[in-house]
C-alpha cells in the first residue's frame, strides 16, 4: 500500500511540475528570443521523475522590422553578448531587440549594452549606374553592400571590414545635435550579414563595429537569468567564443521569434493535465484502500 502511494505522489507532483513547465514554454511563446525549456523523465515505475533538461536551441521563425536597422536576428548558431553596465556582468541572448539609448548606446529593452569589437575604418565607394549587362567587381563576395546602393537598384560587394583595434566594448553610435547624423559623420548605419555595423558617408560605406556573437561548448550548461531569454556563463558551459561558422547569418531589420511550438505545447499541457488527474485518483484510490484496510483491523 506504501507502495501505491508513493507512486502516486510521486506522479502528482512531477505532473505538477511538467505543467508548470509546458505553461512557461506557452506563455514564452509570445516573447521574441525565447528559448523553450525541454524536460525528460526517469524512474518511471517509480511515479516518474522529471528533471531539467536545458533549452532548445532550434531556429526561430524570423520577424520582419523593416526600417529599424536596430533590431537584428541570427540565423544558425550564436548568441549576441551584453553588458549589465550597473553590475558590470555579462549575459547572453538570442534577442537582437536593441535601440539607442539617450547617450548614444545600443542597448536592450533592460539597459544593458551590447558588446563589439571597434575595427579600422575600412572604405568601399559606391559606384554610379552601370552600363547595361555589367556587374560590380566582386571585392568581398562573402559580403554584399547591406545599403543596396541607395543610388542604384544594383547590389555591390564590400571591401573586407578593417581590423580590430581594440577589444569588445560598449557600442556608441550616437547622433550628434549639430547635423543629425550618427557620431557626426554618418547618414545611415545598417548591420551587415557578417555580423559588422557598416555607416554610410554620402557615397561611402565604412566598416566601424563587429558584433560579438558567440558560441559555447556546452550551450546547454548556460544558466538562464531571465525567462529563457538572458544567459550567464557557468564553469559546465564555458567561456564564449566567437562564432566562426561561416553558415551563421547576421538579419538586419529582423527579430527571432520565439522557439516554441505552440500546437506542440498545447498537446502536451493536454495529457500533463490528464497525468495529473490519473495521479490524483490513485492517490484517492490509495487512501480509501488504506482506510478500509484499517476499519477491518479494528
Amino acid at each position: 500500500m506504501n507502495k501505491i502511494q508513493h507512486i502516486s505522489q510521486n506522479a502528482t507532483i512531477n505532473s505538477v511540475e511538467m505543467i508548470n513547465t509546458i505553461s512557461g514554454n506557452i506563455y514564452g511563446y509570445a516573447q521574441n528570443g525565447h528559448r523553450a525549456k525541454r524536460y525528460k523523465f526517469s524512474d518511471y515505475m517509480g511515479g516518474g521523475q522529471i528533471h531539467a533538461n536545458g533549452y532548445s536551441w532550434a531556429q526561430g521563425k524570423q520577424e520582419p522590422r523593416f526600417g529599424e536597422w536596430t533590431k537584428m536576428m541570427i540565423k544558425g548558431r550564436g548568441l549576441f553578448e551584453v553588458k549589465d553596465p550597473k553590475y558590470d556582468k555579462n549575459y547572453f541572448t538570442r534577442l537582437g531587440d536593441f535601440h539607442l539609448d539617450s547617450s548614444g548606446y545600443l542597448v536592450t529593452s533592460e539597459g544593458y549594452r551590447v558588446q563589439a569589437i571597434p575595427l579600422t575604418a575600412s572604405v568601399t565607394e559606391i559606384k554610379g549606374p552601370l552600363p547595361e549587362n555589367q556587374t560590380y567587381k566582386q571585392v568581398n563576395p562573402h559580403m554584399v553592400d547591406p545599403f543596396n546602393n541607395p543610388y542604384t537598384n544594383n547590389k555591390q560587394n564590400l571591401n573586407p571590414p578593417g581590423n580590430p583595434i581594440a577589444s569588445a566594448q560598449n557600442v556608441n553610435l550616437g547622433l550628434d545635435p549639430r547635423n543629425g547624423r550618427y557620431l557626426g559623420k554618418f547618414d545611415e548605419l545598417k548591420v551587415g550579414d557578417d555580423g559588422v555595423i557598416y555607416g554610410r558617408d554620402g557615397a561611402n560605406i565604412v566598416s566601424l563595429y563587429r558584433l560579438r556573437v558567440v558560441d559555447f561548448n556546452n550551450v546547454d550548461g548556460l544558466q538562464d537569468i531571465k525567462d529563457g531569454v538572458y544567459y550567464k556563463s557557468t564553469d559546465q558551459s564555458g567561456l564564449p567564443i566567437m562564432v566562426q561558422n561561416s553558415s551563421t547569418v547576421i538579419i538586419g531589420e529582423a527579430l527571432e521569434k520565439s522557439n516554441s511550438w505552440i500546437k506542440v505545447e498545447a498537446h502536451n499541457l493536454t495529457d500533463a493535465q490528464r497525468y495529473f488527474q490519473s495521479a490524483s485518483q490513485i492517490h484517492k484510490l490509495a487512501d480509501k484502500i488504506s482506510g478500509t484496510a484499517i476499519e477491518m483491523i479494528q
